[in-house]
């Protein structure tokens, strides 16, 4: 199984390009390489930036402008197996919650991460077997993750309370400021 990073988006929320946000003394997408690292060999970037750190290498995106689902299809085409993926504005996520994800799984279903009510469908397993039916998806232009996670009967992997702020997206500058609180009080350890 191969590792991808989810690093396609606009950071519209952001302002700039969050993935590229210094956080105590790297990148955010550099502590995601660093933490995946721990686990697996191989780790892609999929996004259409070309100025990321070091990785296996980048997945340019088949058809731009779909979001999560379409990196996820890019992903899944270009590597041709299951691939395990995480979010380039998730720079908490530690190799024993990755190696949780990765116990809990069930074979040939897309695994993601739920805490409390909240699903976070850019962290977990994706089967290379649900490829075509995630491009039909993408053709009808139903881009909602959640969607496909529940047409595909998506296997929900719950965290103990111990990962809350391993699960932190930072998708805006308040997210930011908070992930400097938690870096800096090793609140993610």
């Amino acid at each position: 199984m191969q590792a991808i990073i989810l690093a396609g988006g606009k950071s519209s929320r952001m302002g700039q390009d969050k993935a590229s946000m210094i956080l105590g003394g790297k990148t955010v997408i550099q502590h995601v390489i660093d933490n995946l690292f721990f686990v697996f060999e191989e780790i892609f970037i999929s996004g259409n930036h070309n100025n990321y750190p070091i990785s296996k290498g980048i997945i340019k995106d088949v058809t731009t402008q779909k979001g999560p689902i379409g990196g996820i299809r890019s992903a899944l085409e270009f590597c041709q197996e299951d691939i395990f993926v995480c979010s380039c504005d998730m720079p908490f996520v530690s190799s024993d919650l990755i190696k949780n994800i990765l116990q809990k799984k069930i074979e040939n279903r897309i695994n993601v991460v739920r805490f409390g009510e909240k699903l976070y469908p850019v962290l977990g397993i994706y089967p290379f077997s649900i490829l075509t039916d995630l491009k039909k998806t993408i053709e009808s232009g139903n881009l909602r993750m959640i969607s496909f996670l529940e047409q595909q009967n998506a296997h929900y992997i719950d965290l103990e309370d111990s990962f809350e702020h391993q699960l932190l997206n930072i998708n805006t500058p308040e997210n930011f400021r908070n992930a400097e609180i938690i870096f800096n009080n090793n609140l993610y350890k």
